[in-house]
Parts: C-alpha cells; sequence; structure tokens
C-alpha cells in the first residue's frame, strides 16, 4: 500500500513541513547525531513493535536507539475499535501523517476526543495516562521521543 499517493500534494507540503520542524525544532534539546539524516519514505523499514503481534503496529526508526534514549521514527497502526490507557517513561511529541486517530488523556472520554487527521499533533507527557486509537484502515505517524521507547498499562 502507496502511504502517500499523489492526489494529496497539498497534504504533504503541510504534513512535511510539520515533520520538518519537529525534527529541526525539537532535535536541539537531543544529543543526537550531528550529521545529516535522510530517509525517503521507500526506504524506510517497519518492523512490529511486538514480534507476537506482526499484523499490529510498526515502526521504522529514522534516528536514534528507541530501546535506549532520544529517537525519532514513523508508526503504522492499523484500525483499532478501542485503544487502553497506558504510560510511556519519556515525553513525546506526534504527528498524523495518513489517516484519522483519536488521542485522550485518563478521565477523558474516547467518544468526545477529537478526530485528528493529516496534520494534527499531540504533545504526551511521560508517565501521564492517556490512550490513543486508529479510526482509518491505516495510520501513519511521525513520532520523537525525548527518550527510551517503552509502554506500561496504566494503573
Amino acid at each position: 500500500m502507496n502511504a502517500f499517493p499523489l492526489r494529496h500534494s497539498r497534504r504533504f507540503q503541510v504534513v512535511g513541513l510539520a515533520a520538518a520542524c519537529l525534527l529541526a525544532g525539537f532535535a536541539l534539546g537531543a544529543a543526537v547525531n550531528s550529521s545529516m539524516v535522510v530517509t525517503p519514505f521507500e526506504k524506510a523499514k517497519f518492523v512490529p513493535m511486538n514480534p507476537d503481534r506482526p499484523d499490529g503496529a510498526q515502526m521504522a526508526v529514522l534516528w536514534g536507539d528507541p530501546t535506549t534514549g532520544p529517537s525519532a521514527a514513523l508508526l503504522k497502526y492499523p484500525k483499532s475499535d478501542s485503544g487502553s490507557m497506558h504510560i510511556h517513561t519519556s515525553d513525546y511529541h506526534l504527528v498524523v501523517l495518513e489517516g484519522k486517530a483519536k488521542h485522550w488523556a485518563k478521565g477523558e472520554q474516547q467518544a468526545s476526543a477529537p478526530v485528528l487527521g493529516p496534520g494534527s499533533y499531540w504533545f504526551q507527557p511521560g508517565k501521564q495516562p492517556h490512550a490513543d486509537t486508529c479510526l482509518s484502515d491505516e495510520c501513519l505517524m511521525f513520532i520523537k521521543w525525548s527518550g527510551k521507547e517503552d509502554a506500561m498499562a496504566a494503573q
């Protein structure tokens, strides 16, 4: 499946600008790599985030090492009916590139969360319970982690 059909060129400009801003602006706070990083979408290597669920969420690391520290990645999620409340150790910034998603905090209702389409952004502080879900057949997102990428069920 081609995640970037040509008929959406205006949207690509907006989404590309949002992703470039995240990469440029938020990478300043992380000791990443002093070399330029360029990854054509066709070269992004998506791997299952959970090897036991190869048809589930997939990640293509763009820079850094998500297991140990700051990183940026593309995420692909299949459609899901509801998200489970969870936490991450690190803060993250996310931009929706394709599809429609919802993101909400503990105490909020999924039904009242706004639908987030291409170009939509959220910042999620670490250690704060939240949930998210993909409403379309597939969601493609850019994410930038301030530290280690992890997820634990919220209590």
